[in-house]
Formats: structure tokens, C-alpha cells, sequence
């Protein structure tokens, strides 16, 4: 599982060196694991919250409402959600998946191996197996989880609700996913049965981000996302947004190149299994757990 604010890395295999959108924007490369790395997800998410909820999602509120009342209120935030979902998960995974698939070795983060396409094939059953658990269980969270005000189109968070959101969603997750991660690693029964699962990929593609056993999906992935947005009562269209940035930012992270801001983080969990245990790096930074993959641009 995980964010935030995606930006394309240079592999070691490539001849020469790109500027970086972080660079330029936040200087995330060259602060390491720290609070700042926080300030900067933090950062990223809020703009991408403001940008959607401002100026995309008003001119849909007519259409949402229309359909609410074609197909009832409930019926239509499932099939809303669901689509969301989908989009999220299976559209943008199959673009990240693409450069895996005709095995394309620029920004290859672990350049000497291959997309196992075999292993994918045999993977794809309970990678829809757990899509579908999550929805069959997120769908009900939310409904009866969240008050009804949440899912009031014509009363979208103000910018300080929203700042106070996006602190205490990723806060909660980057906690929750760190402790039970490390769980899963550490009790040797645990990881023999369940997160061996998630492991047979030591060189993910973007799919397999959710190939996993379904008591961990649900207890490592489904959680810790849902856990903030309930405990802050957060209003859906928000949610859905964090839902879908943290679905694409998950799928990034599990590509297998250097796409994503987490600096190649967690690619080296599936190389090294013992490291980078946490989504941006803060846990890992106090637990002494961090670590780069060769490759990767190092804070000076």
C-alpha cells in the first residue's frame, strides 16, 4: 500500500541525469527521511485535494446529484465509488505496468531482472480477488462509518479542514501500515503463512501491490488508508480523492521503476525484505530501517 505526489526517477542504468520535479519544487532528495518528507506529501496531496474538489469536481456536482436521484442516494455512491476504484486501480495499473511488459530497461530500478509475465498470470486471481474484498468491505465503512454530511456535494471542505485531513490521514497511515508491516515481518508465523505471499515478488510490477493474503490486505492495505478519514469524519469527495492518489502512488511504488518520490524505497523492501517498512519513510527513519536502493539519489 501507498503516496504521495509522484515524480520520475533516473535508473542507475541510464547514461545521463534528469532534473527531478521534486528538485525543483521541494528539495525531497536531498532531505532524507525527516519531517520534511512528511511536509512534503503533505504538501503534495493537499494540492491535488484543493485542484480537484476546486476546480473539476463543481462542474460533476449536477450530474452526481441527477444520478443520485435516478438511482437512489446509496446505490449511486456504491457505483460512484466503485468506479473510482476501478479507474484507480486497474486503469493506472495497467499504464505502469506497461514498461514491465515490453521489459523496457531505462529507469529500471533492479535492471538485471525481468517481468515474470507467467508469474503475473498466475497472480491476477487474487490480485481481483482482493479488488473485489476491498470494495465489498471499504463500501460499507464508508457509508456507515462517515455522517451523512460527508456526502453533502454543495458543502466540500474548506482548505483548513482539508490541511487538517491530509495531516492526520497520512500520519495514521504511515503509523499503522508501519507497525503492522513490521508485524508481519517479525512474528515468523505470521510471515511463513501470510506475508510470504506478497513476497514471492522480490521485483514487483504494478499489479502486485495489492497480491497479497486477504487478512493482510484488509489488515495492512484496506486499514490504515480507511482509518483517518473515518477518525476525522472526512467528507467523501475528499476520501475519494486520497483513495485514488493513494491508489496510483501504490501502484508506482510496486512498477519496479523510478516513477515515484519514494526514491525506490520500497522496491528495495521486496529486493531486501528486512528494510523500509513504513509509505514515506518516517517510522523506517526513527527505527533505523531506512534504506535506499542502489541507483537512488542520496541526501546531502
Amino acid at each position: 500500500a501507498k503516496h504521495i505526489f509522484f515524480v520520475a526517477k533516473v535508473s542507475r542504468t541510464c547514461p545521463f541525469s534528469m532534473p527531478r520535479v521534486s528538485d525543483g519544487l521541494f528539495r525531497r532528495d536531498m532531505l532524507g527521511p525527516s519531517f520534511m518528507n512528511l511536509v512534503t506529501s503533505i504538501t503534495g496531496l493537499l494540492l491535488i485535494e484543493k485542484l480537484i474538489l476546486d476546480f473539476i469536481l463543481p462542474s460533476w456536482i449536477p450530474s452526481i446529484e441527477a444520478f443520485e436521484v435516478f438511482m437512489g442516494k446509496w446505490p449511486a455512491v456504491c457505483i460512484i465509488a466503485t468506479i473510482n476504484s476501478v479507474v484507480s486501480f486497474w486503469g493506472f495499473g495497467l499504464i505502469f505496468a506497461l514498461p514491465a511488459l515490453f521489459k523496457v530497461k531505462s529507469w529500471k530500478i533492479q535492471a538485471n531482472k525481468d517481468l515474470d509475465f507467467k508469474l503475473l498470470l498466475d497472480s491476477l486471481p487474487l490480485i481481483a480477488f482482493n479488488f473485489v474484498l476491498q470494495v465489498l468491505v471499504g463500501l460499507p465503512i464508508m457509508i456507515y462509518g462517515l455522517p451523512e454530511s460527508s456526502y453533502d456535494w454543495r458543502a466540500l471542505p474548506s482548505t483548513d479542514v482539508l490541511a487538517r485531513d491530509v495531516i492526520i490521514w497520512l500520519l495514521v497511515e504511515e503509523v499503522c501500515f508501519f507497525y503492522v508491516h513490521k508485524w508481519l515481518h517479525e512474528n515468523k508465523k505470521m510471515y511463513a503463512s501470510v506475508h510470504k505471499i506478497h513476497h514471492t515478488w522480490t521485483s514487483p510490477v504494478s499489479f502486485v501491490a495489492i497480491y497479497c493474503h486477504p487478512f493482510e490486505h484488509l489488515l495492512s492495505n484496506v486499514t490504515p488508508v480507511l482509518l483517518g478519514p473515518i477518525l476525522c469524519r472526512s467528507h467523501a469527495a475528499a476520501l475519494a480523492v486520497f483513495l485514488a492518489v493513494g491508489t496510483i502512488h501504490t501502484l508506482i511504488v510496486h512498477s519496479g521503476y523510478w516513477f515515484c518520490d519514494d526514491n525506490g524505497m520500497h522496491d528495495e523492501h521486496h529486493a531486501k525484505f528486512n528494510v523500509n517498512f513504513g509509505v514515506m519513510g518516517l517510522m523506517d527513519s526513527l527505527y533505523g530501517t531506512y534504506q535506499l536502493p542502489p541507483g537512488a539519489r542520496r541526501p546531502k
